[in-house]
C-alpha cells in the first residue's frame, strides 16, 4: 500500500477538512476530519419515524444564501488504524444526533445511532446490508463521505445495480449447493495435510460467490486450526481489485440475509426467483433471516 506521511487542512467558506497520515512498522493510518453545511442533505432527505429531525430543522428551497449560510452543520471524523479497522462517527450539531460505523478488518460492521437516551445499533458483513436496515438515516449521515471515497459512486446506486447484475444474469448464476461448501470446510480439519490443501484449493476455485457461506461456517463450532483455516481462505477470495456492480453480485449472490433485506424492492416475481435460487443452494434453507437491529434506551 502506498501512502505519504504528514497532514493537511483547508478552510474553504463554511466547508473545513483535516487529513493525517501516520505509519507504524510501515503500516499507515489515517485521521480526517470534516465539517460542512447540511443543506443538500436536508434539501434531499425524506423524514422518517426513526429520525431525530422535526420538519423546523428543513430548510426551505426559496431560503435566500444568507438564510443557507446559517443552516445546520455535520461534523465528520473518519479514522483508520493499522490500514484494517475503520470508524466514521457522525453528528449533526443541530439535534445532538450521533452516528457511529465501525467496520473491522473481518468480522460484522456494527452501526450506533443515538439521539437523547434513544440508541440503536444495527450490525452487518458489509454496509450495503447496514444501509438496508435504514437508508435514509444512513444516507443522512453518510451518502457525500460514501460518495467521495466511491469516486462519484453511491452504495444505493451500487445496490440497485447488484440487483440488475444477478437477477439479469438469472440463468447463468453459478450453482454453488451449501451442502458442498460444507464438506469442504470439514475436510480442513483433517490430520492429513493434503485432505486440507485439496478442500481449501476446491473452496478458493469457486471463489465470492461462497464467502457468505463461509461467513456463515465461522459462526459454528470449529476447531481452532479449522477456523484460522477458514479466515485465510475468506482472505484470500476477497477481491483485491477495486468493486464493480457485477464483482458485488458475485458477493451478494448467496447471501440471504442481503436478499431478506431487500425484498422490499423487488417485484414478486423477482423475490420468486431469487428465493428459488437460494433455495436451490441450500441457503435459504439453513439460515433464517432474523432481525439485525436494536433498540435500547439507556437509564
Amino acid at each position: 500500500m502506498l501512502h505519504r506521511n504528514g497532514a493537511q487542512q483547508r478552510q474553504d467558506d463554511e466547508v473545513f477538512e483535516s487529513i493525517t497520515v501516520t505509519a507504524q512498522r510501515g503500516i499507515p493510518s489515517l485521521h480526517y476530519v470534516l465539517q460542512q453545511p447540511m443543506v443538500r442533505h436536508l434539501r434531499s432527505y425524506s423524514l422518517s419515524s426513526q429520525s431525530s429531525l422535526s420538519h423546523a430543522d428543513l430548510p426551505d428551497s426559496h431560503l435566500s444564501e444568507s438564510h443557507l449560510s446559517r443552516s445546520p452543520f455535520q461534523h465528520i471524523t473518519l479514522s483508520v488504524d493499522d490500514a484494517t479497522d475503520v470508524e466514521i462517527e457522525s453528528e449533526l450539531m443541530h439535534t445532538g444526533e450521533r452516528s457511529v460505523l465501525n467496520q473491522p478488518e473481518f468480522g460484522p460492521i456494527r452501526w450506533v445511532i443515538q439521539r437523547g437516551d434513544q440508541v440503536d445499533t444495527y450490525t452487518g458483513s458489509t454496509l450495503f446490508h447496514v444501509r438496508l436496515q435504514n437508508p435514509e438515516v444512513f444516507d443522512l449521515h453518510y451518502a457525500d463521505l460514501t460518495s467521495r471515497v466511491l469516486r462519484g459512486k453511491s452504495i444505493a446506486e451500487l445496490s440497485d445495480q447488484i440487483h440488475v447484475a444477478v437477477l439479469g444474469h438469472y440463468d447463468r448464476l453459478p450453482a454453488i449447493p451449501l451442502p458442498e461448501v460444507v464438506r469442504c470446510v470439514e475436510q480442513l480439519r483433517s490430520p492429513r495435510q493434503s485432505v486440507r490443501i485439496s478442500a481449501q484449493q476446491e473452496l478458493l476455485r469457486w471463489g465470492t460467490p461462497i464467502i457468505p457461506m463461509l461467513q456463515q461456517q465461522l459462526a459454528t463450532d470449529l476447531e481452532l486450526e479449522q477456523r484460522a483455516c477458514l479466515s485465510e481462505t475468506i482472505r484470500m477470495l476477497r477481491p483485491r481489485v477495486e468493486d464493480t456492480p457485477r464483482s458485488l453480485a458475485m458477493l451478494m449472490i448467496n447471501d440471504l440475509e442481503f436478499w431478506s433485506l431487500t425484498k422490499p424492492q423487488l417485484t414478486p416475481n423477482e423475490w420468486i426467483l431469487v428465493s428459488q435460487h437460494l433455495q436451490q443452494m441450500g441457503v435459504a434453507k439453513s439460515r433464517p433471516h432474523d432481525a439485525s437491529v436494536t433498540s435500547v434506551a439507556p437509564r
